[in-house]
């Protein structure tokens, strides 16, 4: 009886462990094909380098470097107008800057945060130290990545009041000069602008998808904070179209603005975002955003007289600023 127990037991158990490996072979088998068939949609969402579209104020000795190093820098959050416009922050691009409380050179690194950061260069050499900023700045992004809000943002806060400060605060500390560093250097680097290199186009199969979805809402009616499905605001609208090719904006037209990134507008494709200030917002700080569809037409959440409305774009007169979030790479 207890050889019968045993052995019955020991063909359960073997049944078990047979049953979980075919189920885990199943489950990496769909893994693999699931891969194959979105690893190359997947490659193209990667947006192609960015460049500066103003760059007045810029030492041109300067410009090249600030570029390269914000495009290698290996994350989203860093871009060349947030570059210079931190740079500008920390040292009015003086190399030779100093503070009273140690920071050093061009990008005001502490001797500590140098050591770990700087990768044996020369703090005082832009050069080493310009890159080096660029690297650090991604790896404070991804020290607060887990915390809800914008990565530029949280970034920029942490690099100023130290990733501990955002993670015991869920967010942005309360600390006035930490707020007001964090709103002047978005503020300087919208000012300088991000666009994409010459070249950096969107495939028509990899957008379709989002032209797919705006066309499909058409008819719906604006509500005013409404994130669908049944109704849009102007904002919620495209960010649910990009959702549909896996790529996450901001919630409000200033935040998918300074998301980026920014094209000069005469040469749209469809799924560029178009703003304009719209009724509540500004030059600076536009409150309409609408899509460009092709063929001359635009889709957008008009308004509560309207609602969804395809519209020709020569009614846009009042573009303000034109992005276009997914850009693969030449």
């Amino acid at each position: 009886m207890v050889r019968g127990a045993r052995g019955s037991r020991s063909w359960l158990l073997w049944f078990g462990v047979a049953g979980m490996v075919s189920i885990a072979g199943v489950m990496l088998f769909i893994l693999v094909v699931v891969l194959l068939i979105a690893g190359p949609f997947i490659a193209e969402q990667d947006n192609g380098p960015r460049t500066i579209t103003n760059s007045e104020g810029i030492p041109e000795e300067y410009l090249g470097l600030i570029i390269s190093a914000a495009n290698d820098a290996g994350c989203a959050e860093v871009t060349p107008a947030l570059l210079a416009a931190q740079l500008h922050q920390e040292s009015g691009f003086n190399p030779r800057a100093s503070s009273p409380v140690g920071a050093m050179g061009i990008a005001q690194f502490m001797p500590g945060t140098w050591a770990t950061h700087g990768g044996g260069g020369d703090v005082w050499n832009p050069a080493d130290a310009i890159p080096a900023a660029a690297r650090y700045d991604c790896a404070v992004a991804a020290s607060v990545a887990r915390i809800p809000g914008p990565g530029q943002e949280k970034m920029l806060a942490a690099y100023n009041a130290g990733p501990g400060a955002v993670l015991a605060f869920s967010g942005i500390p309360p600390f006035p000069e930490t707020r007001n560093y964090v709103r002047t250097i978005l503020a300087k680097a919208r000012e300088y602008g991000d666009s994409l290199a010459p070249g950096a186009e969107v495939p028509a199969g990899v957008v379709s998808p989002v032209i797919a979805f705006m066309r499909s809402q058409v008819g719906k009616p604006y509500v005013w904070g409404a994130e669908g499905p049944g109704a849009w605001d102007c904002s919620s609208l495209v960010r649910a179209a990009y959702r549909t090719v896996g790529i996450e904006l901001p919630r409000v037209t200033t935040e998918q603005l300074a998301a980026g990134p920014s094209i000069s507008g005469v040469d749209l494709q469809p799924g560029d975002l178009l703003f304009t200030p719209g009724t509540d917002g500004t030059v600076a700080a536009p409150g309409h955003v609408g899509m460009y569809v092709g063929d001359g037409q635009m889709i957008a959440a008009k308004g509560a007289r309207w609602g969804v409305v395809v519209s020709d774009i020569s009614s846009w007169t009042e573009v303000v600023a034109v992005t276009r979030p997914l850009a693969a790479k030449p």
